[in-house]
């Protein structure tokens, strides 16, 4: 079926649409799987995409569903206006015995006329694991305002894109009983010397409004003089290594009367000109399963509770002072590095919280970084016999944002093309990663990647 390409701007490039993979598994344990199909910007008016299906061992309707669901051997997906993505949901039915070996084919064949189709058109869906061998990516931020922070699966060859301000703090799921703030939106923590959150009042914030943000601080050490709490600062944001044991919210003790109330600046969430999130004031306590969070309003004389419970299958659980209890990253063996814009540190003299977008952070729990200066090797000559034994110590921002150029006070950000990255996972694969792109069509919040592999994990 032929496909044209209908431009309403001769001025921008086509707009392509592509699946974000070429091949996808769903392993045994999980029930459903989403696919995502994305256009490379927002769709100009309503979009008709029409996928042919095809399947081997496996049938349609008795041990599997689609949504939307299939018309003979058609899919049909709308993606509205203004949107950037579509969706199809697979679910296995239940009590369903497969043998790993059944496959789904998904190709797409129009694109209502509006659009171009891209080289990703077809997907390969197995019904087991999969460990991916090459791959390219173009990871769905969101935009110039990066509104989401991205996991990505390597062997797997998946991302999961999470709304950065859908969550407020996360909850250790480890012995340390760390809680942790939203970095994505450039949260802030401040101490009080108070254990009762209905005796604080807005008297006990005089003078935060000047110093408990990111902006506000910026501000400070761009005066003269510069203010001496200045250098405090640093103290109202995680450490953005990650180490737990040095959070902006102090690890909860199991004696109550240790764990303080805290003032928080919920940071900024998407938009031109941002969107404040307001302030809450807090307090955490151990309790039988994990956490006790209380919070409210400043002024407010009740508060609300949320028991968070912690589950060995994921490093954090997550909170929303909107919504309460959600989750948000994915199981801690399915992911191993994410984008987001972050709370970084830069040192003026001494250090300060300074909000960087294009960050990447690796997940600690298992996976390993390494980074490779093609002086020393190309990317394409890079070969299993010259993988290191060691990859020397880790934190979460051993990549950070050394992929790129700039940013910040020093300017404009361009894509560093003399590097590349080892990338070890929880399972021992090991794959080689170069960033290809920092924009798509000039916008910031698109970043694209690929990535093969080196070594499979034994």
């Amino acid at each position: 079926m032929a496909v044209s390409a209908c431009q309403e701007d001769p001025k921008l490039p086509a707009n392509e649409v592509e699946f974000e993979a070429t091949v996808a598994g769903i392993t045994a344990e999980e029930t459903s799987l989403t696919i995502h199909v994305n256009l490379s910007r927002k769709a100009e008016a309503n979009v008709t995409l029409t996928f042919l299906l095809e399947t081997s061992g496996v049938e349609a309707g008795s041990d599997f569903t689609l949504e939307p669901a299939p018309a003979g051997n058609q899919v049909t997906v709308t993606v509205p206006k203004g949107e950037q993505q579509g969706s199809i949901v697979l679910s296995k039915t239940e009590g369903v015995l497969l043998d790993g070996d059944e496959t789904i084919t998904l190709t797409l064949a129009d694109a209502g006329g509006k659009l171009v189709v891209g080289e990703k058109s077809q997907l390969v869906i197995s019904f087991s694991e999969i460990i991916v061998a090459q791959a390219t990516m173009d990871i769905q931020g969101g935009g110039p305002t990066y509104p989401n922070k991205v996991f990505i699966d390597l062997s797997a060859s998946r991302q999961t894109a999470v709304e950065r301000s859908a969550w407020d703090l996360g909850f250790s799921s480890g012995d340390n009983f760390s809680v942790t703030l939203n970095a994505a939106n450039g949260m802030m923590a401040y101490e009080l010397n108070k254990t009762d959150l209905t005796t604080v009042t807005s008297a006990d914030t005089v003078g935060l409004g000047a110093k408990l943000s990111v902006g506000a601080v910026f501000a400070a050490i761009n005066s003269d003089p510069i203010p001496a709490w200045a250098s405090e600062a640093i103290n109202w944001i995680d450490d953005p290594t990650g180490n737990l044991a040095n959070t902006a919210i102090a690890p909860v003790s199991g004696t109550p009367s240790e764990n303080k109330v805290y003032i928080i600046n919920r940071g900024d969430g998407p938009g031109n000109p941002a969107n404040k999130l307001g302030w809450k004031k807090i307090r955490v306590l151990r309790s039988a399963s994990g956490y006790t969070l209380q919070y409210a309003d400043i002024n407010a004389t009740t508060f609300s509770e949320v028991q968070v419970t912690r589950k060995a299958s994921h490093a954090f659980q997550y909170v929303s002072f909107v919504t309460g209890e959600l989750l948000v990253e994915p199981e801690t063996e399915k992911w191993d590095i994410a984008w987001t814009g972050f709370t970084n540190s830069l040192n003026y003299g001494f250090m300060v919280p300074y909000y960087f977008q294009d960050v990447i952070l690796q997940n600690t729990s298992g996976v390993q970084t390494l980074q490779v200066l093609t002086s020393t090797k190309t990317y394409e000559a890079f070969a299993e016999s010259d993988i290191p034994s060691d990859f020397g110590a880790q934190t979460q921002t051993k990549i950070g944002s050394s992929w790129r150029t700039g940013g910040g006070p020093s300017g404009p950000p361009s894509l560093r093309t003399d590097r590349f990255y080892l990338i070890k996972d929880a399972a021992g694969n090991i794959y080689k990663l170069r960033f290809t792109a920092l924009t798509q069509s000039g916008e910031r919040g698109r970043p694209a990647i690929e990535f093969a592999l080196v070594k499979e994990g034994e």
